[in-house]
Parts: C-alpha cells; structure tokens; sequence
C-alpha cells in the first residue's frame, strides 16, 4: 500500500512539473507560431497546436487518480463533437467540414476547463513556493506579451490591424485574443499588488498597461484594463477593509481616470487608430461602429440559424466548420452567440451551467474572509462575461484559456487561520 501511494506522488509529481514547466513557454511557442503563419509557412499542424496538444495529454494524465475531472472533462468533449458526429452522417457534407479544426476548436474551450481542473488542487494546498511559481509564469507572461506589443513601434512584430498599419500585436498571429490575455495577466498581477499594499506600484502598473492597451489600439482592451484597475481596489479583499480607505482610494482612482482618459484620447488622435475609428463612426451607424459589426453579423447568422439547421441541429448544433461554412466564413465574434450556432442549445446550457457554477462558487467562498482572491475572481468572471459578449475571443482563445482557467482557480487560494485574524 505505502509502495502504491508512493508511486501515485511521484507520478503525480512529475506530471504536474512537466505541465508547470511547459506553461512557461506557451506564449513563446505562440510567437513562433506567428512568426511562421506571418512569413506564409502553413504547415497541416501548427507548433503551437503540437506544444497545447502535448500539455492537454499531461492534463488528461494528471486526472488518472482524479476520476471526476476525468469524468467532466471527456463527458464534455463528447457532447460537443456530437454534432461534427452527426454532420458526418448526412450526404454530401465532406467540403463544408473539417473534423481536426472542429476537434482543435472545441479543445480551445476546454482548455479552460481542464487546466481549472489542473490549478485547483495545486492551490488548495496552499504551498506557497509553487504558488510563487505559478504567479512568475504569469509575471513573465505578461512581459513577454507588453514586449511583443512594444517591439513593432521600434520596426519588429505586425501590426494589429494592416489597414493603415494600426496598432500592434507583435509577433503573435491572433491578434484579436491579445486585448483579452492582457485584461487577464494584468488583473492577477494588479491584484497581487494591491493585496500587499504596494498602491504605488499598482498606479503605475495600471499606466503601463493601459500604454500596452494604447499600443494594441483596441477600444474594447483599453475600457476592459480601466474598469478592471478601478474596481479591484474597491472589492473588499477581506471584512478588515475600512471604509475610510475605500473613499480615499476611489477618490485617488476618480481624479486619475479622467486624466488618463484624455491624454489617452489625444494620443489616439495623432494614431492611425483615429483614422479607423473616423473611417467606421462615417461609414455605419453608431450601434454597428460600438459592435464592430458584430449586430450585423448575429443578424445574418440568426437567419442561417432558421433557415439551414433542422430540428436536431437547432438542439446539438452543427459544429465549427459547418457554422462557418454557412455563414461565409464569418463568426459573430461574441462568445456566447457563436457557442449557441456551433453547439446548439446543450452548448449554450454547458457554458451558461460553466459559468453560473463559478460564480456561485465565487459568492460563496467571497462571503469567507479565508478566501481573499473569492470577491476578485468573482469581479473578473462578470467583466470576462462582458468582454466576451463585446469583442469575443475571451472563452474560445487559445492563447487566453490557461490562463483563464489559472484565474478562475484562485478563489481556492486559502489563508492559514492565523493569517486571516
């Protein structure tokens, strides 16, 4: 027995190491990814692919001895590869679908999923070197992701949008996943800050990175990292927060906003970004410019949705490629409407069921001043929420999705008894 639980650790162990020790060079292997795809060397599985393939089979490892993770985790890939399955079995379907694309596409959502799985009973825990270790691969992160954004307007990296070479999204390739990962490393570290009392450096973490948001030039990044920054401070991390403390900080966090708001503004001005906001205010109206044409294309998907899916498909969905394929490759670009158009309504009741789990997890565990990043997670979740129903890309990035996961675990970060008095 003591030989058989031995073997368990070491195991168990090795195979989260490996996991944490790879996840320090996720970003990087993006960058290479970009690198090749921006140069036009396609090839049939892409670096970044093969180096998430390889930390999603560690993932499935590290559940061997977990069987409910097990359980969850293939009971959803299951359900969601159930309507690629059934698109299979009606004729004439082999140009309109691809099942390796819909299988990478639907482990971009689990990934999520499974790392959640993952970070949660590291954290519980509650060792703190390795929480130092997670807590560095997101610092480095970070760096690695306001480096590539910098770098272009020094000559190196792409720019975010080639039409009038705005902005930047340095050698990464999805750039429309950058604006969400930079809400999400910089929230966790905005956090850490202000939980040991560093307000300095916490104000002037928030000008760097709302300078990275300026440098990426999306209007929906920026407003994400000022909402983000404003309110962390005023969620109470633990039931010792003052009140006095709370105005002075609001105060302090009030007079500056307005300031950076318009230096902001005039530096968008003297942008190519300018150009494009003008360009598009000109050209559609003002609910098609804040949506980026989003409410046009959910129009036109909502008719493809009445007109093509029968009954069945309307219940399981048709998957990725065929969503895609009948809408001319266009997606509405806001997560829980494309998961609803590829996945039917059991994909929708699977995120909103995701979603409404972490948030009652998150209010509960908030309501316990051992939980202190309880309140905070639970913040994150609802301005995620309102990110993905803006700009998407949030719980479908490839790129986001461990990270997401990591942030989402740390509402089981638990403080001994003697810290929390």
């Amino acid at each position: 027995m003591g030989y058989k639980r031995t073997v368990y650790s070491g195991y168990l162990v090795l195979t989260r190491t490996l996991i944490v020790y790879l996840l320090f060079l996720s970003l990087p292997f993006d960058m290479l990814n970009g690198i090749l795809l921006n140069k036009g060397i396609i090839l049939p599985v892409s670096v970044a692919q093969v180096y998430k393939f390889i930390i999603i089979i560690l993932f499935f490892c590290s559940f061997f001895f977990n069987p409910n993770s097990l359980v969850v985790t293939s009971t959803l890939f299951l359900l969601l590869i159930l309507p690629t399955v059934y698109q299979y079995t009606k004729l004439n379907n082999s140009v309109e679908l691809n099942l390796f694309s819909d299988i990478v596409k639907i482990f971009r959502y689990l990934m999520l999923v499974l790392s959640f799985f993952f970070f949660v009973p590291l954290l519980k825990k509650n060792n703190q070197n390795a929480n130092k270790v997670l807590f560095r691969i997101v610092f480095l992160s970070y760096i690695i992701l306001a480096g590539n954004v910098f770098i272009k307007y020094i000559g190196f990296g792409y720019p975010m949008y080639e039409f009038g070479d705005i902005g930047s999204k340095g050698y990464f390739y999805a750039g429309n996943e950058i604006s969400a990962l930079l809400v999400i490393l910089s929230s966790i570290i905005a956090m850490n800050l202000w939980r040991e009392k560093k307000k300095g450096l916490y104000v002037l973490f928030f000008l760097l990175t709302a300078l990275v948001g300026l440098g990426i030039s999306s209007k929906t990044g920026l407003f994400g990292i000022i909402i983000t920054f404003l309110l962390i401070p005023l969620k109470p991390v633990s039931f010792k927060t003052r009140l006095g403390n709370i105005f002075i900080t609001s105060i302090i966090i009030l007079i500056t906003i307005p300031f950076i708001l318009y230096f902001a503004w005039e530096y968008i001005k003297t942008t190519e970004m300018f150009v494009r906001l003008v360009y598009f205010y000109d050209k559609h109206d003002l609910l098609t410019f804040l949506f980026s044409s989003r409410n046009v294309y959910l129009s036109d998907a909502f008719n493809v949705y009445m007109q093509e899916y029968n009954q069945i498909e309307k219940l399981i969905g048709v998957g990725q490629t065929k969503y895609e394929y009948l809408n001319d490759g266009k997606i509405v670009e806001i997560d829980i409407l494309d998961i609803f158009f590829a996945y039917g309504l059991i994909g929708l009741l699977l995120f909103l069921g995701l979603i409404g789990f972490l948030l009652a997890q998150a209010k509960r565990f908030a309501r316990n001043r051992k939980y202190p990043y309880a309140s905070f997670v639970f913040l994150m979740l609802l301005i995620l929420l309102a990110i993905s129903s803006s700009a998407g890309h949030v719980f479908s990035s490839g790129m986001s999705a461990v990270f997401i996961g990591f942030l989402f675990s740390l509402m089981y970060i638990k403080i001994p008894d003697e810290a929390s008095k």
